[in-house]
Order: structure tokens, then sequence, then C-alpha cells
């Protein structure tokens, strides 16, 4: 493939000559039949020598003209972008490195403590569980004592009364 600044001289060279297509072809057609070992070989040493007219020179040299600029700023965007994206890469391959190594320690302290916390509470909730049911049978004794209480009260208040009903029978007979 030709660069566009071979392609462009070569059409400089050819328009300052001022052949015409037909005088190029003529001057192709004198060159193959003088030289009957290379007749079917192209060598691409001479920009003269490319076996098309100067239309297909001028049209090649228009597409390379109209392709090439987005192709190279495409390709250099492409390399900014690999660019970027092995960044990206390299840099989510640091983080992910030091999770793994000091996060994941923390991670495991975190876990243990929460682990810990959680046999803590269990414990503490079966302890105020047992004292609820202790204070509930102690609220039921103390309910049974102030009732037997009250009840040993008014029998000693009746037989007190009693006692005095039959003290005071006495004197009154």
């Amino acid at each position: 493939m030709l660069k566009s600044s071979n392609i462009n001289s070569v059409i400089n060279e050819q328009l300052a000559a001022g052949q015409t297509a037909s005088d190029q072809r003529n001057h192709l057609n004198s060159n193959k039949n003088s030289t009957s070992d290379h007749s079917t070989c192209w060598q691409g040493n001479n920009p003269d020598d490319l076996g098309g007219s100067l239309a297909a020179v001028q049209l090649s040299a228009g597409v390379l003209q109209i392709a090439e600029p987005p192709l190279d700023r495409v390709r250099s965007q492409l390399r900014e972008l690999i660019g970027k994206q092995n960044k990206i890469y390299i840099d989510l391959s640091k983080e992910k490195y030091k999770l793994d190594c000091s996060e994941v320690a923390k991670l495991n302290d975190m876990m243990n403590d929460v682990k810990r916390y959680k046999e803590k509470l269990t414990r503490v909730k079966r302890e105020m569980q047992g004292i609820y049911q202790r204070t509930k049978e102690l609220k039921k004794r103390a309910a049974n004592v102030a009732a037997c209480k009250q009840r040993d009260y008014q029998r000693k208040l009746e037989r007190q009364q009693h006692e005095e009903s039959l003290i005071g029978g006495q004197k009154t007979q």
C-alpha cells in the first residue's frame, strides 16, 4: 500500500508533465513489450508502472485522503481508550487486592464481634426472662401472703370481737 504523500507526488508529477491517460497506457505498453522477462510481474519500483490510469491513481489518492484522517483519529481514540481501560483495570485490581488483604481481616473481626454480641444478647435475654419469671412468682407469693395476712387479721378481729362479746356478756349476767 502506498502512502498518501507518495501518491500525491506521483499525481503532481504526472499533472505537471501533462500526461494523459492514453499517453500513460502507451508508455506502459511499450515498457511491457520491451521487457519480455517481466511481462507478467509488477516490480513496484516505479510509480509509473502502477498499471492503471491517472484517474485510478487520483481516485485511490482521494479515497486515502478522505479515509486516512478519520482512521488516524479513530486509531488515536482507540489507543487512548485502551490506555484508560488498562488504567481502570489496574486500579480495580489494586482495590481488589486491598480489599482482599486488609478489608477481609476487618470484615472477619466485625463478623466475630457480631457473633460475640449476639451470644451476649441471647444470654441477657435469657437472664431477663428468668428474672421476669421469678418476679412473677414473687408477686404471686406476695399476693398470697397478703391474702393470708388479711385472713389472719380478719380471724383475729373476729376472735377478739367474739372474746369481747363473751366477756361483755359475762359482765352483764
